[in-house]
């Protein structure tokens, strides 16, 4: 691996945080990475729902996920410790552009932290007609400006039909490449 993109810092911000694609498969993807040291130095994971939850709380679920859907078995204590400080959980509504604020503090946050602009991967694992509403948002809160540091990947399927999927993919070319 390339010593420069293992350097560069990452935010993981998940839509759908506390679905059962992050339970089963997301969460328990990133932390065999981490297992593995793929994943930066710096990094972080914003998982985000419609439910109240504290971290803690948040952390435990995803734990359970881990422990029954990891292809490494059951966490490891020590480095789950180590990797479960980097979650965190955002309640939001997807469908308020307000909402998206917290998700700029906290990526101008650790970038300030870090001094060193973080790649953004905002991961759409919600329902279709979901995808639009939060491309619209993360552009119009202008967290795609850098399209060098900002990746969207949206969960399947892609569009209804072939005329709708013209127009996502439309949508995602404008809010990355403006």
């Amino acid at each position: 691996m390339d010593p420069t993109i293992k350097s560069q810092p990452a935010i993981f911000v998940i839509f759908g945080g506390t679905g059962d694609l992050n339970k089963r498969k997301i969460t328990p993807a990133l932390y065999n990475l981490f297992l593995d040291n793929w994943l930066p130095e710096k990094f972080i994971i914003i998982g985000n729902g419609r439910s109240e939850l504290s971290d803690s709380d948040y952390r435990k679920n995803l734990l359970d996920g881990i422990n029954q859907f990891s292809r490494k078995g059951k966490a490891n204590k020590t480095k789950w410790d180590e990797f479960a400080t980097r979650i965190f959980y955002q309640s939001a509504n997807v469908n308020d552009a307000k909402s998206y604020e917290a998700f700029t503090a906290a990526i101008k946050k650790y970038e300030a932290e870090w001094k060193q602009k973080p790649v953004i991967i905002f991961y759409l694992a919600v329902s279709p007609n979901l995808f639009p509403v939060i491309a619209g948002h993360i552009s119009k809160n202008k967290l795609a400006e850098e399209s060098d540091y900002t990746r969207i990947v949206i969960e399947k399927p892609f569009g209804r039909d072939l005329e709708s999927a013209k127009s996502l993919n439309k949508l995602l070319s404008n809010v990355l490449c403006g």
